[in-house]
């Protein structure tokens, strides 16, 4: 993790002089660059069961903002901390300890909503263009608030700090101002998209029950406490409304993500039929088919009729698996299988095209692309493939191999290829010098 936050550290102060107003270009350099460093230290969790939900809400808030700025995309951050945050270019991250605290999809909706605030009203830029100079301190502490889970719980857990989005620890005065009219935004997105708006007001009492009474004075925190902005939000909670879509996230992250001890625990307060999904779902990963297909048997939902064709596939019966896997578009693991089957069925530019939208979230998928593409002389493909299943296994060597061999090819390829690889490399060379 020293290591992470070197390499964040370095790439931030490389990219950006705060003595410059940071522009559109800026904001999507630093995001690319960031992103590839998590990704490539597996911190992002690409489980498309989980962030197809957390995009579509993305998407559905995003659809009544007037002239958005950005186009928001989501990701989900392995951390058990109760933490969201922004980062230039409308990225925005929640992390995994968030899910399992929301109570429905309007408190998830609320969350959302407020880091699209942070991006929409430009918080991050401004709090950048704030500072004549932004000391090392200063971001050692914005990163080390952002991706490390902190040992004190009043702060860890009490709060949602947007680290980047408010310029953690940089005029934190001008940081809870943020906060407070992103909490305004959200609120209003929310009432023009049909959810609840006192779901964010629900989340933050939560909060503030769970972590109990700080004893910091307000102004050391990086945003304000949770009863001032209860009070401004100036909504009385209502009761809440888990509906079929949060029962089916939490079933997916509870028996996706979480250890088999931890998932009981979760499985038990879960109603009819989500438990036995997410059952089922923990089943098939652990590799207990047969009680699988009897957990998963009468649930009438797609993602049970899916994981029932993977839990056939891994016991022998492809033929039986094969029309519950075609057509599910939400789970690499379904579409990996699929992809075998049609595989050997001689079907290789159908098993690409399932495969393709998981090539960057899953280390098997870039590989089986990999061969596929060299078998079909695609040789540019086969390398960028390559490339980037060496880099997210951390081979950064025979990434770079095969990162060399796909520029080559370089007047043939998309821009955001070439970009991509650029950037890994970036990374590969910062790493080897680190």
């Amino acid at each position: 993790m020293k290591r992470l936050i070197a390499l964040i550290l370095l790439m931030l102060i490389l990219l950006y002089s705060p003595a410059i107003a940071m522009s559109y270009d800026d904001e999507r350099k630093i995001a690319s660059e960031l992103i590839t460093v998590l990704e490539a230290n597996g911190l992002i969790i690409h489980d498309p069961e989980i962030t197809w939900t957390l995009q579509s809400l993305a998407d559905q808030l995003a659809d009544h903002i007037s002239n958005p700025v950005y186009t928001f995309e989501l990701h989900l951050i392995n951390d058990r901390s109760i933490n969201a945050f922004a980062i230039p270019d409308g990225h925005i991250f929640i992390n995994l300890g968030t899910l399992l605290m929301i109570h429905d999809i309007d408190e998830l909706a609320g969350v959302i909503g407020h880091e699209m605030g942070h991006c929409q009203l430009r918080h991050i830029p401004q709090a950048y263009d704030a500072q004549k100079k932004i000391s090392t301190a200063s971001l050692i502490g914005v990163i080390i608030g952002t991706l490390i889970s902190t040992q004190n719980p009043q702060i860890g857990t009490a709060l949602l700090y947007s680290s980047l989005g408010g310029a953690e620890n940089i005029k934190l005065q001008y940081s809870r101002k943020h906060e407070y009219e992103s909490d305004e935004f959200s609120r209003n997105i929310l009432e023009r998209s049909n959810f609840d708006p006192s779901g964010m007001n629900r989340f933050l009492i939560r909060l503030r029950t769970f972590a109990g009474t700080s004893t910091l004075p307000e102004y050391f925190l990086s945003h304000p406490y949770a009863q001032q902005r209860i009070a401004a939000l100036q909504s009385a909670p209502t009761d809440t409304r888990p509906d079929t879509r949060y029962w089916s996230l939490y079933a997916s992250v509870v028996g996706l993500l979480l250890s088999e001890r931890e998932a009981m625990v979760y499985i038990h307060r879960m109603p009819d039929p989500f438990d036995k999904l997410a059952s089922g779902l923990l089943m098939v990963r652990l590799g207990r088919n047969k009680q699988a297909l009897d957990l998963l048997e009468d649930i009438d939902l797609p993602q049970a009729r899916a994981y029932r064709g993977l839990a056939l596939y891994h016991q022998g019966f492809e033929d039986k698996a094969y029309p519950l896997l075609k057509g599910y578009t939400r789970s690499a693991d379904v579409n990996l299988a699929l992809a075998e089957i049609l595989m050997k069925q001689g079907k290789a530019d159908e098993a690409i095209i399932a495969l393709v939208p998981f090539e960057k979230q899953n280390q098997r998928a870039a590989y089986m692309l990999g061969n596929l593409y060299e078998k079909a002389e695609n040789i540019p493909r086969a390398h960028i493939s390559y490339a980037r299943y060496f880099f997210s296994t951390g081979n950064l060597k025979a990434s770079q191999y095969h990162i060399d061999k796909a520029l080559f090819y370089e007047k043939d390829l998309d821009q955001k290829l070439i970009e991509e690889l650029k950037q890994m490399q970036k990374i590969i060379k910062k790493a080897q010098q680190a």
